[in-house]
């Protein structure tokens, strides 16, 4: 028995060393097959990594040779022909040849590894572009035809292949949402703008177009966008715009917004207007969402860019670059925004420009960031719409209230009238001389903050007023029906501003009418009034050609100097009056310091011999007040004194503002003491914010060396401690309000 219990016990022992032997062999197989796997698909992804990285140095060797090549001249587009073109079929076909072939050293028939074939779909996919010549009605057009019809819409187009123009809206590979909501609008046919421009960006060229106002551009650049969004993937949580518009002013992105509402709610495209004097707060809620159009003013965007380190939004996905205004915004300074946002963009963009005027100056700089683009112009370069019927009256400054008072009792009952002025002072007092002579108005001007200006234009445009008086703020991106009457107040001090106030009425084939006052003293502005009659094909009074002869004559004498009809990055221009105002201001504040104001005269004097001993004074522009003790001192040390001055105004400064909020509800100083909502202010605006004082109940005081408390806002400029408080402020309104319903 003890035996047989013995070889039970050594043949069950051999059998559990036969099966561990056997699990650590299963074992030690599975382990060198799954290495085995490890190292096959490692080194695929270094083949592919390898491969991609070749395709991509051969696809952006292409695209910068194209971009090397030389500039395009529309003056010899011949010459230009002769290159040849790299099309973006070759551009991406690096990219897909890995999908297409396999992977260097990996066989077709091989199983396609689940990474490879995740990375080969980052594709972006092609953009299904118009073809014209499927078109029966538009291929079968003959060139004299296609010239014919061009001439009739007054049409000229430069550029090498331009397409042929479209007559309806049916023949321009819109979508029918599209055409459904272009039908409920009651579009019945595209304008001369749309019929040229249509075509050539939904074929994927750059394009420069030249229009009068309220010639449907907006339209002209929106359409193709919506075209090409559709065709690309959606836009996720985190990623950027596909299309994106710059503008110049908030009005003219709120229009443009407004706009592409109506067609992106059928069409389920979000977009996002990104603008100064609004709610940030809800601006970077909506980019973090995702949007797949970015309407923006320049400074704005970079602004969002910049923020949370570029967590915000970003620019890798813009494929569609819309420049609307673009003079404009030049002209305004925003040309190192644009560089810088443009620099951002991927080459292989699509760029459009858009404005009423294009100046040689403006366009000589737009050339450089296009490619071989087709530039359309609809009639004369920045002419106005000759639907508008142009008078000009000289008259002087002080006849103008009553002849205005004239004017408004035969139009007032026809329908809406805007008023322009130079100046904000000249608007406020018109206002108030108005209102005493009961006539309603509404007043819109820069020093207005944003909720009172768009307060103000939807009741202008909704009916519950219809007399406005503003300066030039509104002549640009200002769109309202029915407005029938455009009076100039005071003369536009250059030609594209006469264009832009006139423009505001008479908009999309409607007829207009826009009167302009003029004295004698605003002379030297008589040539451009004449030129904008002239060109637009109406009758120039007889007063107004011999006040501008006369002005020219001086010119010639040299005793005037010419006024040129274009501003160049200098900023916005203060007229006489506002100068004085001015001037007036900076003595009073330099006298309750105890300094007095040197003469005008000695004034000149000091500056000019500033420049000449210290060439850094000049680069502290603004900072150079000629002030002096009021003792009197030799030139010399008044000159010492003032650039010590410069000196120590141009060292490092920090900025400090105090906000108190012990007396708010409790949510609401908890809200804008908590870490987050600081954390995301301090982002945004780079001011640093703490939190100083104790809380004290009502009812009771502060001891002696207590405070209240209150928020510690610190900058290091004063813009950003400003942005800072009012975003605090905004923050606490917002939940005072809500605690009070």
């Amino acid at each position: 028995m003890i035996e047989e219990r013995e070889d039970e016990s050594s043949s069950g022992r051999c059998r559990e060393s036969f099966r561990s032997r056997k699990r650590g062999s299963t074992g030690e197989d599975e382990e060198r097959k799954l290495g085995e796997e490890v190292e096959k698909r490692r080194r695929r992804v270094q083949q592919w990594q390898e491969f991609r990285r070749k395709n991509e140095e051969v696809g952006r060797e292409k695209i910068w040779e194209v971009n090397d090549r030389k500039i395009w001249s529309l003056e010899d587009e011949q010459s230009d022909g002769e290159i040849d073109q790299v099309s973006d079929d070759e551009v991406r076909d690096g990219m897909k040849i890995g999908l297409q072939n396999g992977v260097d050293g990996v066989s077709v028939d091989e199983e396609i590894d689940p990474l490879d074939a995740y990375i080969n779909t980052m594709v972006l996919p092609e953009v299904e572009k118009l073809n014209d010549d499927k078109m029966k009605e538009i291929s079968r057009m003959t060139s004299k035809e296609v010239s014919a019809y061009r001439e009739e819409l007054e049409l000229t187009t430069h550029g090498e292949d331009v397409p042929k123009p479209v007559k309806t809206w049916y023949q321009m590979g819109l979508t029918s949402k599209i055409l459904e909501t272009i039908k409920k609008l009651k579009y019945e046919k595209p304008m001369p703008i749309q019929v040229q421009a249509l075509p050539t960006i939904m074929s994927g060229r750059d394009c420069i177009g030249i229009a009068k106002t309220g010639s449907g551009k907006t339209l002209a650049f929106v359409l193709p966008m919506l075209r090409h969004i559709k065709d690309q993937p959606p836009v996720v949580s985190g990623e950027g715009p596909i299309g994106l518009i710059m503008a110049p002013t908030r009005e003219l992105v709120k229009q443009i917004h407004g706009d592409i509402k109506m067609f992106s709610k059928v069409l389920g495209i979000r977009c996002v207007p990104v603008y100064g004097g609004s709610d940030v707060g809800q601006q970077i809620s909506e980019l973090k969402k995702g949007a797949e159009i970015v309407v923006c003013t320049p400074g704005r965007m970079i602004d969002m860019l910049c923020t949370s380190s570029g967590k915000i939004t970003n620019l890798r996905r813009v494929t569609y670059l819309v420049m609307d205004e673009a003079d404009r915004m030049f002209d305004m300074g925003f040309e190192p925004q644009i560089s810088l946002i443009i620099r951002n963009i991927r080459p292989d963009r699509q760029n459009v420009l858009f404005s009423a005027t294009f100046p040689r100056q403006v366009e000589k700089l737009a050339r450089s960031l296009l490619h071989k683009p087709v530039e359309i112009q609809v009639g004369g370069r920045s002419a106005v719409n000759k639907d508008i019927t142009q008078l000009v009256e000289v008259r002087p400054e002080n006849e103008r209230f009553l002849r205005l008072l004239e004017i408004l009792g035969e139009w007032y009952e026809k329908g809406k009238i805007l008023v322009f002025v130079h100046s904000q002072e000249k608007c406020d007092a018109l206002f108030r001389d108005l209102l005493k002579h009961s006539y309603p108005c509404l007043s819109l001007h820069g020093a207005k903050d944003q909720t009172d200006r768009e307060s103000t234009i939807s009741d202008f445009k909704s009916n519950v007023c219809n007399l406005l008086i503003a300066t030039s703020v509104a002549a640009r991106g200002l769109d309202v029906k029915e407005l029938e009457l455009v009076i100039n107040f005071d003369v536009p001090i250059y030609y594209e501003d006469y264009v832009h106030r006139v423009g505001r009425t008479g908009r999309a084939g409607r007829k207009g009418c826009a009167i302009t006052f003029i004295s004698e003293e605003d002379s030297r502005y008589a040539p451009h009034i004449v030129k904008a009659l002239e060109l637009s094909d109406q009758v120039v009074p007889d007063d107004l050609k011999a006040l501008a002869d006369s002005f020219l004559q001086k010119v010639n004498q040299g005793l005037e100097q010419p006024q040129s009809g274009y501003v160049r990055n200098d900023g916005y221009k203060f007229s006489k009056e506002e100068d004085e105002l001015m001037i007036a201001a900076k003595k009073a504040q330099a006298k309750a310091c105890g300094f007095e104001v040197m003469s005008d005269s000695e004034d000149e004097g000091v500056c000019k011999e500033e420049l000449d001993i210290d060439g850094s004074a000049s680069s502290s522009k603004g900072r150079t007040e000629a002030l002096v003790p009021e003792t009197k001192l030799p030139v010399s040390v008044n000159l010492q004194h003032i650039l010590e001055k410069i000196q120590a105004d141009a060292g490092p400064k920090h900025y400090r503002a105090e906000l108190e909020i012990n007396d708010f509800p409790q949510n609401a100083r908890w809200k804008v003491t908590h870490k987050l909502t600081l954390g995301t202010i301090t982002e945004w605006t780079g001011a640093a914010i703490t939190t100083r004082g104790k809380h004290f109940p009502p009812g009771q005081v502060a001891g002696l060396g207590d405070r209240k408390l209150y928020l510690f806002i610190e900058g290091p400029t004063e813009q950003s401690v400003k942005r800072a408080k009012a975003e605090i402020k905004r923050v606490l309104e917002d939940i005072t309000s809500q605690a009070l319903m």
